[in-house]
């Protein structure tokens, strides 16, 4: 975990321009017209988050349809969004959509269906949302001074090193996966930095419209990625796990797989993948 930071930005800086086909760009997140619903949840107009209770209804996400309550709904779609966001928010609309997919098909297994946001926290899947080793606490200064030159200093460390601001973001998609474990609704980022906030704009119109009619899986179903850049910078080999998938795509920095479908005289026992099973078997 000490050096995945400095790995990350590595990898990034390596990445080509185009690592994958442009499949989905940013006006596709955008709201249809007199859709209030998709412009409260993007940020458009004001709006608070929808009370908790309330009539299931159909919602669908990816590929499958959810009965849900209005905050259940709401809860889901940010855990996508933040997903994405998270893991792709500087590779452009398709690689964050790309990502959302993966996270909706895991979640509609049809060996063992599950929800979005149990998916995102499942135990050593999503880097931004594993469980942080445990840090010592520090004595916090007050005083509105102290606060003062506390935030200066903040501000001056991220004119000088971006990779501040990359920590920072890291801890609170780490404090928002605590509120995922314990069945509370994430709260949205506050990112400090233009092309962050406009990727978390984006990311927030990809997840309410992520759907097969508006936005089709680039993925080919896929249910892993990984990013080959990341490892290469952190001198890791492929994982694995991706010798016995099939390569689907590869969008932005990452590479998509999922398994294949066993052959048409192959017994009808043939164990699914794997993931299935390990998501469904995460609890809220």
């Amino acid at each position: 975990m000490r050096n995945l930071l400095p790995a990350l930005m590595l990898a990034t800086a390596l990445m080509p321009a185009a690592a994958g086909a442009q499949v989905i760009d940013a006006g596709d997140a955008a709201c249809r017209p007199g859709d209030s619903g998709c412009a409260r949840f993007v940020g458009d107009v004001k709006g608070g988050t929808p009370k908790r209770g309330g009539a299931k209804q159909p919602v669908v996400i990816g590929a499958s349809v959810y009965m849900l309550t209005p905050w259940q709904a709401e809860r889901e779609r940010r855990c996508l969004a933040l997903a994405g966001w998270a893991e792709a928010r500087g590779e452009g609309a398709d690689a964050m959509a790309a990502v959302m997919w993966v996270v909706a098909n895991r979640a509609s297994s049809a060996d063992q269906p599950s929800l979005p946001c149990r998916v995102v926290v499942a135990a050593g899947q999503f880097e931004p949302f594993a469980v942080p080793p445990v840090e010592p606490k520090t004595r916090e200064k007050h005083g509105k001074q102290a606060k003062q030159r506390e935030k200066a200093a903040e501000q001056a460390k991220l004119a000088a090193d971006p990779r501040v601001e990359a920590r920072r973001i890291l801890a609170e998609i780490h404090r928002q996966a605590r509120v995922i474990r314990a069945g509370g609704m994430p709260s949205w980022p506050k990112p400090r930095l233009a092309p962050d906030q406009d990727a978390l704009r984006i990311a927030r119109g990809l997840a309410w419209r992520l759907n097969d009619d508006d936005l089709p899986d680039p993925t080919a179903r896929a249910s892993l990625f990984y990013s080959p850049p990341t490892q290469a910078a952190l001198r890791r080999q492929k994982p694995d796990w991706a010798e016995a998938r099939l390569h689907t795509a590869s969008i932005g920095g990452h590479a998509f797989y999922r398994y294949p479908a066993p052959p048409a005289d192959a017994p009808t026992n043939t164990p699914a993948d794997p993931i299935a099973t390990l998501v469904a078997e995460i609890s809220e």
